[in-house]
């Protein structure tokens, strides 16, 4: 058997976030491919070990949920992946900026895009990157894992 490589997503929307409490419909998204990626923080670097060690079968990416209260309920697996993609991706949101600017591997992407594919609207995604429960500054550095063959 397999060893998996977990990756949490949120059933619903976390404390901080404007919809707090509202479900995400993550794992409707998920299984319709409306929600073909996810973006993370990833100071460390670890995805790409973690993305490398899927791909060459060593192990599997196991998609979950929370049943109720994160870390503190049992997990729900809703899927499990045997390859997946990655990509960098910069966001950055100045007083200048109506919405962040975004970078997949160095190349320019409308946030709609991104935000459509993340299976969320523009303002939710903002909220999760920029607001109250997202990074603390106004550059967002990390990583895209998609759960499908598109890269952008």
């Amino acid at each position: 058997m397999k060893k998996n490589v977990i990756l949490m997503l949120n059933r619903v929307f976390p404390v901080k976030h404007t919809k707090a409490g509202t479900p995400t419909m993550f794992a409707n998204l998920l299984y319709a491919n409306h929600k073909i990626h996810t973006v993370r923080m990833d100071e460390k670097g670890l995805w790409a070990k973690r993305c490398d060690e899927v791909n060459s079968g060593k192990k599997i990416l196991s998609i979950r949920e929370w049943t109720e209260r994160p870390y503190r309920s049992e997990q729900r697996e809703i899927k499990k992946l045997a390859q997946i993609g990655l990509q960098h991706i910069t966001m950055t949101y100045s007083s200048d900026d109506a919405l962040p600017q975004c970078w997949i591997d160095n190349k320019r992407v409308p946030i709609e895009d991104i935000a459509n594919n993340d299976g969320l609207s523009v303002e939710d995604f903002v909220d999760y990157f920029f607001g109250k429960c997202g990074c603390k500054s106004n550059i967002f550095d990390g990583v895209v894992i998609h759960f499908t063959d598109f890269r952008y």
